[in-house]
């Protein structure tokens, strides 16, 4: 056990020493795994928002069940437990014809009034239930069997809208996760080959170890130590100034641009820290680990 800390603790003094004397290639190494972060991170936290803000629009698309005007109070209650009660509705409720009257009234706004003159005595319009689903996809389907329960006049829902919708959430979905995956790409293959120039500089001590008959893990786990704690280094700083910038980013479009709630950093915080963390780390460990192999072959 005596044995075994000794050697941790041998790793770890060796690591931190390889990060100092190699202070250049470090800050180097460092630089290219806090880029490629930030890329990856503006992208995720873009990719995320894009896919909140079609919740946000998905949780908008509404079916309009309107109902027959001969129906009595007791009837229309039943055909609300009826909608209830059908699969993907998430939420029903009821608008009388009077609610339907003054938010047409706040719609049409001040000035326009006469219009609807007269209408408060003989309302045109009818009692109608509103229903949000679950799922949008279900649309179709569930608008067909609201219009087959007894009592509903007509269901109206924006189908042509809700299809583009599902189209472009759709291609928005693989168009993130293929950039996503290429950026991941892209950053092992740059952060990779600048770990390697740090161990190319350090080329002759790594033969001195082999000849003397060091193991190849002994050689290896300072230099892996190494990665990680630059990977780690680099992932902090991302994060830091990717939260900065994300921050700023959504206060700016919130003041200017306020149609859609975005995401707030905290509320991605633990995900994005984790994932930049958890890159960042293994990223260079392989980077160090792959790095190092050719140098073992002695």
């Amino acid at each position: 056990m005596v044995m075994k800390i000794r050697t941790i603790k041998y790793f770890l003094g060796e690591g931190f020493t390889g990060i100092w004397k190699n202070s250049l290639m470090t800050l180097a190494s460092i630089g290219t795994v806090i880029a490629a972060l930030i890329i990856f991170g503006i992208f995720i936290l873009f990719s995320t928002n894009l896919n909140y803000i079609g919740t946000q629009i998905q949780d908008e698309q509404e079916i309009r069940a309107f109902i027959d005007e001969s129906m009595t109070a007791e009837q229309v209650q039943e055909i609300g437990r009826q909608i209830e009660d059908l699969a993907f509705v998430r939420e029903c409720r009821l608008e009388t014809k009077e609610q339907a009257l003054e938010n047409l009234r706040e719609d049409l706004g001040e000035g326009n009034e006469r219009i609807l003159e007269g209408l408060d005595e003989d309302n045109p319009l009818r009692d109608a239930y509103i229903v949000k689903l679950k799922d949008i996809a279900y649309t179709r389907e569930v608008a067909g069997e609201i219009s087959s329960i007894d009592g509903i006049a007509v269901v109206r829902e924006a189908e042509e809208a809700v299809d583009k919708l599902l189209n472009i959430m759709e291609v928005i979905r693989m168009f993130s996760l293929g950039i996503m995956i290429l950026l991941a790409f892209i950053a092992v293959f740059i952060i990779s080959n600048t770990i390697k120039l740090a161990v190319f500089a350090r080329r002759k001590e790594i033969n001195i170890m082999k000849f003397v008959g060091a193991t190849d893990w002994f050689i290896r786990w300072p230099f892996i130590v190494e990665g990680m704690v630059i990977g780690l280094i680099g992932a902090v700083i991302a994060l830091v100034l990717t939260g900065y910038g994300y921050s700023y980013t959504t206060e700016y479009i919130s003041q200017n641009l306020g149609m859609f709630r975005l995401r707030q950093f905290d509320e991605v915080f633990e995900g994005v820290a984790l994932i930049f963390i958890s890159l960042g780390t293994t990223i260079g460990a392989l980077g160090s680990a792959i790095s190092i192999r050719k140098y073992l072959r002695v």
